[in-house]
């Protein structure tokens, strides 16, 4: 009886050691595998620690799924990471790297899709052509994007002043190739003259051979002399020149 009853404690508890055994292995292959989880949360924080934008201001999508790996024996650790210069805006390939003992040993791409928050400059009203924006004309506005146009505009001291080169609606987006800015020295007008060296600084008058905004050169005829001279436009009818 006693034979008898050891041998069956015996078994139950070889029984007992194979299951731990198993358990064991099903919880270290479990830790070993890269669910989706846990590789939304890798792309989300390499975004978050490479991006040129500002935190806050981003949200992206993993379009891809975790890979099907069958990992080696060995200490296993993986990142993502990216594979060349990336601007981290719209659709995007990262790659996930994945090291044995430290050694790189495989690569599998990653796709996601990122967004950030983006002011542009609206209009409040209608405008038309030739129309000089003022600050009460336009507003900001934020929308997530997967692209930034060359031509858009984010801060409303670029448009303030500007003459539009269309007419617009209200809540029409301005772009930078819908405004010119406005001809401060007009053609066939009188401008001022102020030469100055530094030491001496003397006024004239003249009048403007062409059209110019401010910051450009024009031909400038000198009232007294007839001469052409090439000056600076630095204000409303008002040129310099440097000598």
């Amino acid at each position: 009886m006693w034979k008898r009853a050891a041998g069956k404690v015996i078994f139950f508890s070889v029984i007992a050691g194979l299951l731990i055994i198993f358990g064991a292995a099903n919880i270290w292959a479990v830790e070993k595998v890269i669910d989706q989880e846990k590789l939304n949360r890798a792309v989300g924080l390499h975004i978050e620690k490479n991006m040129p934008w500002e935190k806050g201001s981003m949200r992206f999508e993993v379009l891809s799924s975790p890979p099907q790996i069958v990992m080696p024996a060995g200490k296993i650790t993986w990142k993502v990471d990216t594979r060349g210069n990336e601007d981290y805006l719209g659709e995007t390939n990262l790659v996930l790297k994945l090291y044995n003992n430290g050694v790189l040993f495989r690569e599998e791409p990653v796709r996601a899709r990122i967004e950030v928050l983006r002011e542009f400059v609206v209009s409040v009203k209608n405008m038309g052509r030739n129309y000089v924006v003022g600050a009460e004309d336009v507003s900001l506005q934020k929308k997530w994007v997967r692209s930034i146009p060359l031509n858009s505009i984010s801060d409303k001291s670029d448009v303030i002043g500007k003459l539009l080169c269309v007419s617009v609606r209200p809540n029409t987006e301005i772009t930078s190739s819908m405004l010119k800015a406005v001809n401060a020295v007009r053609r066939g007008k009188i401008v001022q003259v102020v030469l100055d060296s530094g030491a001496i600084n003397i006024t004239t008058i003249g009048m403007a051979e062409e059209d110019g905004v401010e910051g450009s050169f024009v031909r400038v005829r000198n009232i007294s002399s007839n001469k052409i001279i090439y000056a600076r436009v630095v204000g409303e009818s008002k040129v310099k020149v440097d000598f």
